[in-house]
């Protein structure tokens, strides 16, 4: 009974219909009828927690999360995916606009360009707020296409043909477009190099297509990347996505063997030559199957969990995921590092922690 309760409280059993025990029951007096008291306590989550980092570049980092709730993995996923502050265009004033693109659809386009810089160095800016070097980078564009004359007065190759996101180049001091009715477009009291340091602002990546011109059209206009999150616009999302998944893990109920072993090496193992997750002992009758590597992997996995719904199969493998170890993986689009985002993320589930407890 107890060993059945333990399966039911640590793993989803994943079968090829549906999936069993997927509940968390975190509560006390859940099974005071067997007199076991699972309720959570934060002494035993600081002894059980763990967090291993696997993979970790500039873009993107895969790493486990141990000893927690699904819910508290959950919360990680939302806070990254929501939370965490960037800077993103929000204003396009657009001076001339000749390409086949409305100015409309191209400042949406503008939008979704990641920009680089930290945003710890900005401050919000409310609305009426004036924009100024502590809340308001100011980018500007001014392309022409045009075909250029030869030393011979021909006419040569088409020139910017293409405009990419390098055409956007940053305005340290502030707007430069001329006042209109007395008014200023920007405030800067100072150059903003002096508030960002050696740091050069701009996008992220210089080669991202805005727009395409004929010969004689033309692009000018001045942005305005403020701090927001991802909550009201996916462009201030700092990544292209975040993901976690329960951990696999494959075992053999009762020894598989003779004809069912090479039933199932077909199905499940020989699929690829660098497939090694599983493995066959003996010969004949007495080859029996082996598990090499209990997590599987992503191509083995979706086939043990389908060979479970076949006749015979659901008493001798199941596919079991842990409900609290978790593999996670950040992808950014490159304006922060995986790393700081995790951080930020931690910062931020820890105020919300503190405001819920100065409130008791």
């Amino acid at each position: 009974m107890l060993e059945r309760l333990e399966e039911q409280r640590h793993y989803v059993r994943a079968g090829a219909e549906h999936n069993a025990n997927v509940n968390e029951v975190a509560y006390g007096g859940a099974y005071a009828s067997v007199g076991k008291d699972f309720a959570f306590s934060a002494e035993r989550f600081r002894e059980t927690f763990a967090l291993t980092l696997t993979t970790s570049d500039e873009e993107r980092c895969v790493f486990e999360l141990e000893g927690c709730s699904p819910a508290f993995a959950n919360a990680f996923r939302r806070i990254i995916l929501s939370e965490v502050p960037t800077m993103a265009i929000e204003k396009v004033f657009v001076v001339n606009n000749t390409s086949v693109v409305a100015d409309e659809v191209f400042a949406h386009r503008l939008g979704l360009v990641p920009i680089k810089a930290d945003p710890a160095m900005f401050e919000y800016r409310g609305e009426g707020d004036a924009a100024n070097e502590t809340n308001t980078i100011v980018l500007k564009m001014h392309v022409r296409c045009h075909k250029e004359r030869n030393p011979d007065g021909t006419l040569g190759e088409v020139v910017n043909r293409s405009v990419y996101s390098n055409a956007l180049t940053w305005c340290p001091e502030g707007s430069q477009l001329p006042e209109e009715n007395g008014a200023k477009y920007s405030d800067f009291k100072r150059s903003q190099k002096e508030v960002v340091g050696d740091q050069e602002l701009g996008c992220v990546h210089d080669d991202i297509l805005l727009v395409k011109l004929a010969p004689g059209q033309e692009v000018e206009l001045e942005c305005h990347c403020v701090k927001g999150i991802g909550q009201e616009h996916a462009k201030w999302s700092p990544v292209g996505t975040c993901w976690y998944k329960m951990v696999p893990e494959i075992t053999i109920l009762e020894p598989i063997t003779g004809a069912d072993a090479d039933e199932f090496m077909k199905k499940c193992a020989n699929f690829s030559e660098t497939h090694k997750c599983y493995a066959c002992e003996g010969k004949g009758d007495k080859k029996t199957v082996k598990v090499v590597e209990s997590r599987g992997c992503d191509f083995c996995v979706e086939r043990v969990r389908e060979l479970t719904g076949e006749p015979g199969w659901a008493d001798k493998i199941a596919v079991r995921k842990r409900k609290d170890h978790f593999i996670f993986t950040i992808e950014t689009i490159g304006q922060m590092a995986p790393g700081t985002i995790f951080k930020e993320a931690v910062k931020i589930l820890a105020s919300k922690a503190q405001n819920v407890l100065s409130t008791l």
